[in-house]
Parts: structure tokens; C-alpha cells; sequence
């Protein structure tokens, strides 16, 4: 017995000094990260002579760079390439004496179409803007890296190196047979012939409507990078549409310099003593390199303008509360400061999102109406998308902006009602019972347990109507055309970009530069600041949201690696309340 305690006291101590020094090492891990965040935000990078932007094409992009504090704890080390960090960069390098030019270093950039083709056009007006060299390098390039890595002016590959051509295609997750196997139904409520967010949930494959309108977008968003890559090779559409046809990623590197998809071949060593004769300095010398955080960190003349136009971000999925993505209950609140602000003479916003929640929609919609009405100009600029809730928050604006890549539309809307009645009686034996005053004494809040009677039923697609008649009806006004008319291109449908500039749900083809020198006409400036919205939280803020909202997610992540996926799409599906305005969850590659 004796020998029992002193083993069971053993293992005890043992585990809480394991905890103990977990702890510490987490806290200082913690402390670490804040200190470098604080401290790379704090320098301010100064370009010397023969300096080379080193655009680094690894990673994830984002609309704006935000450092993940737990990224360190996590099994996910991917980068977050920042869309506003390129454009300044980029910027800086047009105009620095001392930037020689642009070297392309591509490892394989994860990015959706509309974040491609903006970097690329960037890095066209570089090109003519500054008359500096782009030279571009890879092992292997991905489809994305060589759709902006074609602007170069040489493109060059490892001898054994392929390039990965291979069109456009969007694939989707269906649930009904794991849903089945669980004993959970789906009740699907919806408006919308295409509003294909609900057909994971009902179908085993893609609806034919579904099939269509993924089709045509494709092949739009296809026909975008087909004219840029073949402007800048050379050579026809046809010819590119062979070489995607070819199977490249499985060809000899030869065939790359045959199909003109390349320059040259080299080795890294042998191509970075080409670069530097480029740059003009000695082989026995280090080309100094400036990364795209580098160059823009570089300091700004100072702005004295009284004359403010505010850049809003709407990025992620809208809900009410909650979430990393559009939260209504945070951004309705700076959307009222912004109306209030006198300095602030127009808005530019940015809207990146599959939509989501239609009450939270509404709410900032509202909001947004609010400050047309108080004089000020709302310019919307969209990301790589502005679909369904997306389009709701964009419908209202002053003018609308989208790159030809951009999934807007999808104006239709859905609710799903999970019934897991025969997982917990067949399957579990459980059973219910309910005492209530009124019939529909629930409403809604027992659907879970046991199927939706008829009545139920009724109402809650007469809901789904009322929400989609006023979304449409907020596009029409938005837009000034008839309900109708809005009505024949909407059904959930989504469009790319170049195609809602055709229909008018969008008003030109262009970046958030051209949205903000549009505003600045429209609100008849001769000079003016930009100012961001929201502001970006620090660090510590960041990490005590970590710990509040996403802490075991984290921690899930962290022990389940690729697995954890999964468990945050079954999350996600729980997290689905309320009438949703929003587009489905499709990969293009």
C-alpha cells in the first residue's frame, strides 16, 4: 500500500510539474511573439542602392496582413500575405531610385482568382509606370504562380522543373450519406433556382443549375487569365488552351521552353549569379533583397490633409456577433463613428465575403444608408468576392467596383434545419416528451429532437420569401432599375465580375485604388488621407480573442493537424442559425 502512494504521489508531482513547465513555456512563448509583433511593427525600412523587391509568392492572401499570435502553437505555418502590403510595396518600388527592380520567387501562392489577377496587374502597371525589370524563378511553378509570374520579363525554371497548367475547376463536399449514416436530416428551405449553398446538405452531386452557373464563371474568370498570359507571351488562346490540355505538371521541363511558357532553364546557383550581373554588382557579392513587409513599412511624406476618405474592410462571413470574420454587432458600431466624423468626407468599402447571416445584412446595410444620408459617398471596391450577404452590404453604393474575377451576385437565401430525431431515438434510444401552453410553444427550439409538423414548415419558407423579396428589393433600389429586373438575374445565382458589369450589378471593372480615386472625385477633393477601418488590433488584443472565442479549436488544431478540418466544418454547419444570404463553399483550382 505504502509502495501505492509513494508511486500514485510520484505520477502526481511529476504531472503537475509537466503542467507547470507547459505553462511557462506557453507564457513565454507568448510573451516572445507579442515582443517581436510589437517590435517589426515599430521599424521603419530604409532602401539602399541596387535594392531588390523580393516578391515572395508562398502562402496564403489575405486582404490585410494580420499576424496570427497562436500561429506558433498551431500545426498550420502558412504564411498571410497581405493584398495591402503588395500594393504598397509595390508602389514603392515604382517610385525608389534605389529599387533596381522585381524578382519573382515562386513556391506556390494560395490565392483565389480575383487576388491573382490584382497582384498581376500590379505588377503590369509596375512595368510600364517605372520601366524597371521583373524577373521571375521556380523550381516548379503552380497555375497561380505562373498566371502572375507570366508578366516578367523573363520567366525562368529549374532544368528539372515543370509548370502547372492545367485550367480552372471547382469542387464541392456533399453530406447526405454521412448524414444518413448518423440518422440526422436536413430540413432545406430556400429561394432560388442556383443557390446551390444548400445543395451539400440535400444532394449527392452538383444540381444542373448548379453545374451551369459554375461553368460559366469559370470559364470567365479562364478567359481573364488566358488574355493576360497570352499579352504577355505572345503567343494565341488556342495555344494556351493546348498547353492546359497537356498535362504539363508530368511533362519533361524541355516541353516548358517548346509550349514558350518559359524562357530559359537554370540552376538556383546559376541563376542567382545571372541576377546579379542584372543587378550590377560582383559575384562575390549578396544581392540585397527587400521583402514585400519591407518595402511596405517604408515611411510616408506626411499627410496634413483635413479632407479623410476611410477604407472599411468588410472581410469574412457575416453574422450578428461572434466570429473572425463580419460581425455586425462590431462594424455597425465604426460605421456610426465614421458617419459622425466630420473630417471624413467619403467612403470606400471594402467588401471580400460569401455573405452569411441576412439580419446581420440588413443591419449594416442600414448603417451604410444612414451615412449616404448624412452627405458622404460610399464607393464599394470588391475582393475575391462579394456574393449573396456579399452583395446585400455592396447592392446600395454610390458605385460599385469588382475585379473580372470576382464572384459577386448569388442574391437568393436559405435556412437549414437539422431533425436528428432517429439519431437519438433509433440509434442512441433516447426519447422526448414536452409540455407546452400553445401549440408551437417551441417554435423552432425542439426541431433538433423531432421532425417540423407542417405548420412549421409553412412558415418558415413564408420567411424565407419575406427575406428574399427584401433583399431583392434593397438590390433595386440600390441599383435603380426595376424588382423585377433584379429578380431575373438574381435566383441565387453567382456571376464573375466582367459578367455582373455586363447585367449591372456591378458599375466598372477595377482595383481599390481606382474605388479610391473615384471617391475622391466623387466627394470633389483636392487633396485628402486615407485612413483604415477597423483599426488593427494589437497583438495582445488579438491573443486574448484567441483565448476567448477559438481556444480549443486551437488546441484541437494543434493535436488533430489536417484532421482538425473536418471538425471546423461540422462547427460551421452548427453555427448556420437564422436566414442566410450566403454563397456556397466551393474550391477553385
Amino acid at each position: 500500500m505504502k509502495k501505492f502512494f509513494k508511486t500514485t504521489f510520484a505520477c502526481v508531482l511529476g504531472t503537475l510539474i509537466a503542467g507547470m513547465l507547459f505553462v511557462l513555456i506557453f507564457t513565454f512563448g507568448i510573451i516572445g511573439t507579442i515582443a517581436s509583433s510589437v517590435s517589426s511593427e515599430e521599424v521603419e525600412y530604409i532602401p539602399t542602392e541596387n535594392t531588390v523587391l523580393k516578391l515572395s509568392l508562398s502562402g496564403s492572401v489575405q486582404e490585410r496582413e494580420i499576424e496570427d499570435p497562436m500561429a506558433a502553437f498551431t500545426s498550420d505555418n502558412t504564411a498571410q500575405l497581405g493584398l495591402d502590403k503588395f500594393r504598397r510595396a509595390i508602389e514603392v518600388a515604382t517610385t525608389n531610385d534605389n529599387i533596381k527592380g522585381i524578382y519573382i520567387d515562386a513556391r506556390g501562392i494560395s490565392a483565389m482568382p480575383a487576388s491573382i489577377e490584382e497582384i498581376r496587374n500590379l505588377l503590369v502597371e509596375f512595368k510600364e509606370n517605372s520601366g524597371k525589370w521583373i524577373y521571375a524563378y521556380a523550381d516548379n511553378y503552380t497555375q497561380g504562380d505562373y498566371i502572375i509570374a507570366s508578366v516578367a520579363d523573363k520567366v525562368i525554371i529549374n532544368p528539372i522543373g515543370t509548370v502547372d497548367i492545367h485550367g480552372l475547376g471547382g469542387i464541392q463536399m456533399f453530406y447526405p450519406r454521412l448524414f444518413d449514416k448518423l440518422g440526422v436530416e436536413f430540413l432545406v428551405f430556400r429561394v432560388g433556382t442556383y443557390k446551390s449553398a444548400v445543395e451539400p446538405y440535400m444532394c449527392d452531386k452538383m444540381s444542373d443549375a448548379n453545374r451551369e452557373q459554375t461553368l460559366v464563371y469559370l470559364n470567365t474568370i479562364w478567359d481573364t487569365y488566358t488574355q493576360g498570359v497570352t499579352a504577355s507571351r505572345g503567343f494565341s488562346a488556342n495555344h494556351f488552351n493546348d498547353v492546359a490540355n497537356s498535362i504539363t505538371s508530368l511533362r519533361p521541363t524541355q516541353d516548358m521552353l517548346t509550349y514558350n511558357l518559359v524562357d530559359t532553364m537554370m540552376y538556383r546557383p546559376e541563376f542567382n549569379t545571372w541576377l546579379k550581373k542584372q543587378v550590377g554588382i560582383d559575384e562575390d557579392k549578396d544581392i540585397k533583397f527587400a521583402s514585400v513587409s519591407d518595402l511596405a513599412s517604408v515611411a510616408q511624406e506626411k499627410n496634413k490633409s483635413k479632407n479623410e476618405i476611410a477604407i472599411v474592410y468588410a472581410v469574412g462571413v457575416i453574422t450578428k456577433s461572434g466570429g473572425e470574420g463580419i460581425n455586425s454587432e462590431e462594424l455597425v458600431p465604426e460605421l456610426t463613428k465614421i458617419r459622425k466624423d466630420d473630417d471624413i468626407k467619403a467612403v470606400v468599402f471594402r467588401v471580400n465575403s460569401p455573405g452569411g447571416s441576412a439580419y446581420a445584412s440588413e443591419q449594416i446595410w442600414a448603417e451604410l444608408e444612414a451615412i449616404q444620408a448624412a452627405g458622404k459617398k460610399i464607393i464599394v471596391s470588391m475582393g475575391d468576392m462579394a456574393a449573396s450577404g456579399g452583395y446585400y452590404i455592396s447592392c446600395g453604393a454610390d458605385y460599385i467596383f469588382a475585379e473580372n474575377t470576382t464572384l459577386t451576385g448569388s442574391i437568393g437565401v436559405f435556412g437549414l434545419m437539422p431533425c436528428a430525431e432517429e439519431l437519438f431515438t433509433d440509434k442512441l434510444g433516447l426519447q422526448f416528451d414536452a409540455a407546452r401552453t400553445h401549440e408551437h410553444g417551441f417554435v423552432f427550439g425542439d426541431a433538433i429532437y423531432q421532425k417540423m409538423g407542417q405548420a412549421e414548415s409553412i412558415a418558415m419558407q413564408r420567411n424565407v420569401e419575406y427575406i428574399y423579396d427584401l433583399f431583392t428589393r434593397r438590390c433595386a433600389e440600390g441599383r435603380g432599375v426595376a424588382q423585377d429586373d433584379i429578380k431575373k438575374i438574381a435566383e441565387g445565382r453567382v456571376w464573375a465580375g466582367k459578367t455582373a458589369c455586363e447585367l449591372g450589378l456591378v458599375d466598372s471593372i477595377g482595383s481599390l485604388d481606382d474605388a479610391i480615386a473615384y471617391a475622391a472625385e466623387a466627394a470633389q477633393l483636392q487633396d485628402y488621407k486615407i485612413s483604415t477601418y477597423p483599426t488593427i488590433k494589437t497583438s495582445f488584443e488579438r491573443l486574448m480573442e484567441k483565448f476567448g472565442n477559438s481556444t480549443r479549436m486551437t488546441i484541437g488544431a494543434w493535436l488533430l493537424g489536417e484532421d482538425a478540418e473536418y471538425i471546423q466544418n461540422i462547427r460551421n454547419i452548427e453555427n448556420i442559425s437564422g436566414i442566410q444570404a450566403r454563397m456556397d463553399n466551393i474550391t477553385i483550382e
